[in-house]
């Protein structure tokens, strides 16, 4: 079945075709990282998966435990929806992982030649190659492309350089797949590919993508077969040598933001790629086999790895080697703010995994409620740990889901590398599943899954996974189970249509929001009703809408607007209660209706759930100071003095929190030298302003005359 099944020589079949040329262009997008870019390629996935069921009518057969865990995981996403805490983000997250799951069984059921599997390889290559090629070309200053190329790290489409680092790696280990399947002109192709992305992935300077190059190395270095290991040696010479000759003088383009010497240097080591690899290629034919222990190899190998760490270490190649390049490397410890900040945020998010630990807080958890358990005054909308942030959302029903996938994929990977008879299949789908391997090590220690283009690249692979499992070795499965097409159907259908409408709730917000600064408010109040229909779970829709609504009631003495726009309010604050802007927002609002009792309410819950951010205290001075003095001009002394009292307590709780945040500060960076300055004197102490000061101050002065 497998020599039957891997030769055959089908042409790609129209879904995959379109699939995969719609893939490619995903990275593009800021990695599919927002709602609106993401929306927009659902939109896309969903039409071309739900014309692809409608038109074949095929049953989804699940014959591994892959497939079991993945739907089980994504349920949980579902189930716990109705009780989320945050609806919008809950199911844009529901969005996501239902795309996720919807490509992953159409890759394993599309997926049924090896040219299929090298189809989707290439593609993934090539959008690689084009990712690198934008955040080197950022690098060199020759374009801008926002957020491609900051602090001196190349982040290119995804804007943030650990996952470009990671995602550049799990690209290469595909290159290194399809080397060992290739003996024609494609392996130049290849090795100039390896090159960009070797380069890209080291100009990255994402540390943790650095360590998971030998970790994951050595596991390739393990299962490759002689012929392919021989091809991978000589491909990464060759990519080395060319780096090594070309990279002082293009990052002396990036430095000096020099883009003619930048592209002409990369130009230079393109053609060395080429050279060196034709010539290496060339010779090889010539040279027998040599059939070398691996023990011998991987002995080298590892007296390698640590001569260049001892030499790097011990500054003995630091006048070769950038400065920027040096403390990267001389930074990989355990005693850097990175990781000690990394460490906080795992402290937090089990704090908060215990207040929801069996079914989670619904997705877009950690983003909701991470304030109320912040150590410090940190901004992080992601927890920087797939598996911990994953577990906020579904509970630890849904991370056991999630480790059962996992795992499934680790023990199916095993199984298939030593049941493949096929050496050539066997390199590429070990291509495959190292670039797996990175991308869900990488997630373990970033947010990087929070970007739909890494995300959907994972989820394609375990396809490819689940596919060859079932179609080239056709290992000993569980209980098959057949999925009618209705049910895809209606999930995709339902998929379509919620992405539709979320994305236009969001062109109609943007119509409110213009017509709002034009001061047309009949215009906006319009747009921001249809904004709020189409997305019924986005509180800034319903809160904004509210305002409107209020105002233009008190403007044309409609008490019935008034009401409505009063509803909208509630309604937007039931929606997401522990919204900074939104809560600040309306307890300015409440209060100058009138209605103390809910904006003081509210100012309680703002300090509830933002107890480490500066405009909570700054807000309840400045509320509680203006009550003392409404009450007092109206001769009620003894309701002014116990606003004026809560002005000098909140004063003394600040104190008291800095004081705190002073000795956390000192307990947590102890010995920590590269720690950033500003950052910690500004995230590690609550700062009040000159308007505060000078209200404590007047509420003491006051007090101390009414009790003499």
């Amino acid at each position: 079945m497998i020599e039957r099944m891997s030769t055959q020589n089908k042409s790609l079949n129209i879904t995959t075709l379109i699939l995969g040329l719609v893939i490619f262009f995903f990275p593009f997008f800021r990695g599919l990282y927002f709602q609106k870019e993401f929306y927009i390629a659902s939109l896309i996935i969903s039409i071309i998966i739900l014309a692809t069921i409608i038109l074949n009518k095929e049953k989804i057969v699940l014959s591994t435990p892959i497939e079991y865990f993945a739907i089980i995981f994504v349920l949980f996403y579902l189930i716990n929806f109705p009780f989320s805490i945050n609806k919008e983000l809950a199911s844009f997250e529901l969005i996501k992982n239902l795309t996720y799951l919807m490509v992953f069984l159409l890759v394993s059921t599309k997926i049924t030649t090896k040219k299929d599997i090298t189809y989707f390889n290439w593609i993934l290559i090539l959008s690689g190659i084009v990712v690198s090629l934008i955040g080197l070309g950022a690098a060199f200053g020759t374009f801008s492309y926002k957020g491609a190329f900051v602090d001196g790290m190349i982040c290119s489409t995804f804007q943030y350089h650990n996952t470009f680092g990671a995602y550049m790696l799990g690209i290469l280990f595909l290159a290194m797949g399809e080397i060992c399947d290739t003996d024609d002109w494609k392996i130049y192709i290849l090795n100039i590919a390896g090159y960009l992305l070797f380069l890209g992935f080291i100009l990255s300077y994402s540390r943790g993508a650095w360590i998971l190059l030998p970790v994951v190395g050595f596991v390739a270095f393990i299962f490759l077969k002689n012929e392919g290991l021989k091809k991978v040696i000589l491909s990464f010479i060759t990519i080395i040598v060319s780096f090594g000759i070309t990279f002082g003088p293009i990052h002396q383009g990036i430095s000096g933001q020099n883009a003619a010497k930048g592209w002409l240097w990369l130009l230079i080591g393109l053609t060395i790629t080429f050279v060196i690899s034709f010539l290496l290629e060339k010779v090889s034919r010539k040279i027998p086999t040599l059939k070398v222990k691996r023990i011998y190899i991987a002995i080298a190998l590892l007296l390698i790895v640590i001569a260049v760490t001892f030499l790097v270490t011990s500054g003995a190649l630091n006048k070769y080697l950038p400065d920027s390049i040096v403390q990267r490397i001389q930074g990989i410890n355990l005693k850097t703010f990175t990781v000690v900040e990394r460490g906080v945020f795992y402290k937090d998010a089990t704090k908060l995994i215990k207040d929801h630990p069996i079914i989670g807080t619904g997705g877009g958890g950690w983003q909701t409620l991470y304030s109320m358990y912040k150590t410090y005054d940190y901004t992080s909308t992601q927890a920087h740990n797939y598996i911990m942030q994953t577990w906020i959302e579904v509970g630890t029903l849904g991370i056991l889901a999630l480790i059962g996938l996992y795992l499934s994929f680790i023990w199916i990977s095993y199984k298939l590398l030593r049941s493949i008879t096929d050496n050539n299949l066997s390199d590429k789908i070990l291509g495959v599943i190292c670039s797996i391997l990175v991308l869900i090590g990488h997630s373990v220690i970033d947010f990087d899954m929070a970007l739909g283009a890494y995300a959907i690249t994972l989820w394609i692979l375990l396809g490819v996974v689940v596919a060859v499992s079932n179609n080239f070795v056709g290992l000993k499965s569980i209980k098959k189970i057949k999925i009618h097409y209705i049910g895809p159907i209606v999930l995709t259908a339902i998929i379509l249509i919620t992405s539709g409408m979320f994305s236009l709730g969001r062109m109609y917000s943007q119509k409110a929001v213009a017509s709002f600064t034009q001061k047309d408010y009949i215009k906006a109040e319009k747009y921001f009703s249809k904004a709020a229909i189409l997305n019924p779970f986005n509180p800034n829709y319903k809160f904004d809408l509210g305002n409107i609504q209020y105002s233009l009631g008190k403007s044309q003495r409609s008490k019935k607007l008034m009401e409505r726009g009063l509803r909208n309010l509630e309604n937007g604050l039931k929606l997401n209660k522990t919204d900074l802007k939104i809560l600040t927002n309306a307890v300015s609002l409440y209060l100058n209706q009138g209605n103390i009792e809910k904006g003081l309410e509210l100012l309680e819950n703002l300090e509830k759930y933002h107890p480490l951010n500066d405009n909570t205290y700054l807000n309840s001075i400045k509320v509680y100071y203006k009550l003392g003095v409404f009450y007092m001009k109206q001769g009620k002394v003894d309701e002014a003095k116990k606003y004026f009292e809560k002005v000098v307590l909140v004063d003394e709780k600040v104190k008291q929190l800095n004081e705190e945040l002073k000795t956390r500060r000192e307990k947590l960076f102890k010995d920590i030298h590269d720690i950033p300055k500003p950052y910690a004197e500004n995230r590690f102490s609550i700062t009040l302003d000159k308007s505060s000061i000078n209200a404590i101050n007047s509420a003491k002065n006051i007090l101390n005359k009414l009790n003499k």
